[in-house]
C-alpha cells in the first residue's frame, strides 16, 4: 500500500510540474507582446523602436540598446534597475507605475532589438 501511495504522489506531483512548465510556455508570447506595446507606449519616443535612440537624446547620453556590445554590456538586472529607477535627469523610474512582471517583459522586449 505504501509502495502505491509513493508512486501516486510521484505521478501528481510529475503532472503538476508538467502543467506548470507548459502553463509558462503558453503565456510567453503574450508576456513578450506586452513588452513590445509597454516599450512602444512609454520608451520608444526617446529610444525609438529599434533601440537606437532619437538623435537629439544621443547627444544627452541615450545608448543604441540594440548595439551588441551594448546589450552584452547590460545585464538583465541593470536593464530593470534602469527602468525602475530611472536614468539621469532625462529617464523616469517607471517603478510603481510598472509591475515587476511589465518591467521583466519590457527587459525581454529590449533584449529582442540586438542587431
Amino acid at each position: 500500500m505504501n509502495k502505491l501511495k509513493t508512486i501516486i504522489c510521484i505521478a501528481t506531483l510529475a503532472a503538476a510540474l508538467i502543467a506548470l512548465s507548459v502553463g509558462s510556455l503558453a503565456t510567453t508570447p503574450a508576456v513578450f507582446q506586452d513588452g513590445a506595446k509597454i516599450y512602444a507606449d512609454k520608451c520608444a519616443k526617446c529610444h525609438k523602436a529599434d533601440g537606437t535612440g532619437e538623435a537629439k537624446y544621443q547627444k544627452q547620453g541615450i545608448e543604441d540598446m540594440s548595439n551588441a556590445t551594448w546589450q552584452k554590456n547590460h545585464t538583465d538586472a541593470k536593464i530593470a534597475a534602469a527602468i525602475k529607477n530611472g536614468k539621469g535627469e532625462f529617464m523616469p523610474a517607471w517603478k510603481g507605475k510598472l509591475k515587476p512582471a511589465e518591467i521583466t517583459a519590457v527587459v525581454k522586449h529590449i533584449r529582442s532589438l540586438k542587431k
